[in-house]
């Protein structure tokens, strides 16, 4: 019997100013048509390969960049190579290697966009399309069409509610920046939205502090403001154990569906769809309670 394969799920918050047409498809659709290519990480680049507006489905495809004229080393000889070796070497200036693809899926409704941040063995951190977005949507031509768009990384809500739970909590900080509430958001995340265009803002942030031997107890608003911030920015917090005060972020806790699947029934793509789809009814349910 095969082993089951395994593929994990993450997912990006996007969020166009209110004064631009909402409409995300065109958005992704604009980025894909520019062929851009981010540096995310060491010599490693992302790009928008495949994107089907109807569908909502397309691809990232993942590469490194190397310097092919720098110097080589001899695995055989172990140690550096020897130039008549080198000489031989012949690579099209067009190909890149280490390549590999992730399925990503966009749903406009919900502003989110899903994708496989691990499949057939390879990873694809949400941390790298993060800054491949960032990088990509503060381009001059798409600044012009949809002003600044925000690109989140959706938090662990877990994470979230560990650290809103935590025994002892000395600081709890919450950093939401410029929300798009849907039609499924609660009042939180369309108050903030206000608050900040009336005022011309682009973040928001509270802090909460205790110097009670018994630590924060946070109420339901807090709860609520805390699921907003997963969203659209980042929750923190400081918390005394064993005497010594320890820090706690969601900053590098993606929220996640993780599952594994047989190929011989079902193939990638459509595993990846259904997971998904799952994200996107978890996100909706969430954003529902605040």
């Amino acid at each position: 019997m095969p082993r089951p394969s395994k593929i994990e799920v993450s997912a990006i918050n996007l969020r166009i100013p209110a004064d631009k047409p909402r409409n995300y498809s065109d958005l992704i659709k604009r980025i894909f048509d520019k062929r851009v290519a981010v540096k995310v990480y060491g010599d490693s680049f992302v790009a928008i390969t495949q994107y089907n507006a109807k569908s909502g489905l397309g691809v990232f495809s993942k590469y490194s960049e190397i310097d092919i004229d720098g110097d080589w080393f001899d695995i055989e000889d172990f140690g550096p190579a020897d130039p008549e070796k080198v000489d031989e070497v012949s690579i099209p200036e067009t190909l890149r290697p280490n390549f590999s693809a992730f399925y990503f899926e966009l749903d406009d409704e919900s502003h989110v966009l899903s994708f496989e941040s691990y499949s057939e063995s390879k990873g694809l951190s949400a941390r790298s399309v993060e800054r491949y977005f960032k990088e990509a949507l503060s381009d001059d031509a798409i600044i012009e069409e949809f002003g600044w768009v925000e690109a989140d990384v959706v938090k662990s809500y877990g994470e979230v509610e560990r650290i809103i739970n935590l025994p002892n909590l000395k600081e709890l900080r919450i950093v939401i920046r410029r929300p798009n509430p849907d039609d499924l958001s609660g009042d939180f995340a369309a108050r903030i939205e206000e608050r900040l265009r009336e005022q011309n803002g682009e973040e928001y942030e509270e802090v909460t502090r205790s110097k009670d031997t018994d630590g924060l107890k946070p109420n339901e608003r807090t709860k609520k403001l805390a699921i907003v911030g997963a969203e659209n920015g980042e929750v923190s917090g400081k918390s005394i154990v064993n005497g010594v005060q320890v820090p706690h972020t969601t900053k590098e806790k993606p929220e996640k569906i993780v599952d594994t699947y047989n190929k011989e029934e079902v193939d990638t793509r459509t595993m990846f769809r259904k997971l998904a789809g799952r994200m996107i009814e978890s996100i909706k349910q969430r954003r529902a309670s605040t």
